[in-house]
C-alpha cells in the first residue's frame, strides 16, 4: 500500500530562518517558512 509522511516541526519564533552561509540559495519555502507569525 503507498503512503506519505508529513513532518511538521514547530519552532519558536526566535528561531527565524536567515540568509545561509554555507548553501548557495534559500531553502524553498514548502520546507523552510519564513512568515514568523506566531499561531495562537
Amino acid at each position: 500500500f503507498p503512503r506519505s509522511n508529513v513532518f511538521l516541526v514547530f519552532n519558536s519564533v526566535e528561531n527565524a530562518p536567515e540568509l545561509p552561509f554555507a548553501a548557495p540559495v534559500r531553502r524553498p519555502s514548502f520546507i523552510a517558512a519564513r512568515d514568523t507569525t506566531p499561531i495562537r
